[in-house]
């Protein structure tokens, strides 16, 4: 006879039939929308299905505090953020992309803020280093949850973006999983998470994964240096500070 699935074996399999919907959505559906009246609300579907769907798996096995939504490590969620934020202006300073502020209305600026916050932020969160951290840190280790989740987070940001959005996302993923695997909790890091993307669509133009790999170039070394010591200080620094709680 077969073993039963554990909880975290259960919700597994749960999150990849969640996640089977993407597949045929990034073929037939998001490039049809992209840039038309529907896109946003197509996107906060999603978001949204997400949201209470990974709440539905994860607090059928879990409690609030297991899932990552507790008051563990928050400032220091915030304050690694604030570095991290600080290092990617750095970058986008050091290039030849031009900051303009583009939220020029209050509805829009609202909108892209609740967007960011009770969406994006949340919804990522919930699913990476939320629920999905649970199930890998209990069904293997921690450092399962960290490298699976940082390629499943690089993997998401694949639609419109193609590789280099992989590549974003797992560069991003390594430092929110540090974060999280430091701090204890996800609160932190879904303010975090919405405070880098929100600033980013406020000053940065929206400029295709295309243009950035042929068109930015580096105009200023000294904020590209600024950014490496910055980004690798972080790095090193999550690799060797101690855990904001004790260990469960």
């Amino acid at each position: 006879m077969h073993r039963p699935l554990t909880k975290s074996e259960s919700a597994l399999v749960e999150i990849g039939l969640m996640f089977l919907p993407g597949i045929p959505a990034l073929i037939w559906l998001w490039t049809p929308i992209q840039n038309t009246v529907w896109e946003t609300p197509a996107n906060v579907a999603v978001y949204v299905y997400f949201i209470v769907g990974m709440l539905f798996i994860g607090l059928r096995r879990w409690s609030w505090d297991e899932i990552g939504i507790n008051r563990h490590g928050i400032g220091f969620s915030l304050a690694c953020g604030a570095i991290l934020i600080l290092a990617r202006l750095f970058a986008l300073a050091s290039t030849n992309i031009p900051f303009v502020w583009q939220l020029t209305t209050l509805d829009r600026f609202i909108g892209e803020i609740v967007f960011y916050f009770a969406l994006v932020g949340l919804g990522e969160e919930l699913i990476f280093r939320g629920v999905l951290w649970r199930a890998l840190e209990e069904w293997r280790s921690t450092r399962w949850a960290i490298w699976l989740t940082t390629l499943g987070f690089g993997i998401w940001h694949i639609g419109g973006r193609g590789l280099g959005g992989i590549a974003v996302g797992i560069i991003y993923g390594i430092f929110f999983a540090a974060i999280r695997w430091r701090a204890g909790g996800i609160v932190g890091l879904i303010i975090v998470h919405a405070l880098m993307d929100s600033s980013t669509v406020a000053i940065v133009p929206n400029i295709e994964m295309n243009y950035l790999l042929t068109q930015v170039r580096v105009v200023n070394s000294w904020f590209a240096i600024l950014s490496e010591i910055t980004f690798l200080g972080l790095l090193i620094y999550l690799w060797k500070a101690p855990r904001r709680q004790a260990d469960v």
